[in-house]
């Protein structure tokens, strides 16, 4: 559980147990990514802890994890606090999500017909590309974990996978959730028509710089919301 904006608590696990601080780690990027959790929150250990079924210690590592990797800052007497992005991390933020995006999409592009990996990208594709509807395109900003996960999967790149923020991209989705009009989310589709067209046609360099001109665009969209 965790302090919401009126003071109280609330779950954001189902009640599945989880056993690890990498487990307490993973369970609560995903509720930033769900936008369970906002920026300024404060995590609270007691909650945490009952609501999980692991220790304090186990909790206070997790907590260390998600602060080495962006999430939350440390904040002296006040504990763990969901951390937002300024306009300097912001930037640098998607300077390098560009790079390594446009490297997943071209990596993806040259596995796409190994094994079941077309299909699953289609799959994961589909809810982005086919959006249309206010409640379709609403929904494209939860689909997009999946479709960069998908990608980056069939890149098949272990070292591009350990070099991807994707806590901190999950943040960053999250703090900008609001800005986004129908307006923005209809260029999104259409940017992610040419990025998935790209990598189905197994056209590496095309789908790179499609997905780079994406990320730009996305800097485009939400930093003059920070300046």
């Amino acid at each position: 559980m965790l302090e919401s904006k009126s003071g109280t608590t609330r779950p954001d696990t189902a009640g599945k147990a989880v056993s690890s601080p990498e487990r307490v780690a993973s369970s609560i990027t995903k509720g930033v990514l769900r936008r369970h959790y906002v920026v300024g929150q404060r995590l609270i250990e007691s909650d945490l802890t009952q609501q999980l079924g692991v220790s304090r210690s186990t909790v206070r590592e997790a907590l260390k994890i998600l602060a080495a990797n962006g999430v939350v800052e440390l904040v002296p007497h006040r504990g763990a606090v969901i951390r937002g992005l300024s306009l300097t991390d912001a930037e640098k933020l998607l300077t390098l999500l560009e790079v390594l995006t446009g490297l997943a999409a071209r990596l993806a592009a040259n596995n796409i017909d190994r094994g079941q990996n077309r299909k699953h990208f289609m799959a994961a594709a589909k809810p982005l590309i086919d959006a249309r509807s206010t409640n379709e395109l609403d929904r494209i900003l939860d689909e997009r974990a999946r479709y960069y996960q998908t990608m980056l999967d069939i890149a098949d790149n272990s070292e591009l996978r350990r070099a991807m923020p994707m806590p901190r991209a999950h943040l960053f989705r999250t703090q900008f959730y609001g800005f986004l009009s129908k307006a923005d989310l209809r260029a999104m589709v259409t940017e992610y028509r040419n990025i998935t067209k790209a990598i189905l046609a197994g056209s590496g360099a095309k789908a790179e710089l499609y997905a780079r001109r994406h990320l730009q665009r996305t800097a485009e969209r939400t930093l003059p919301h920070l300046r």
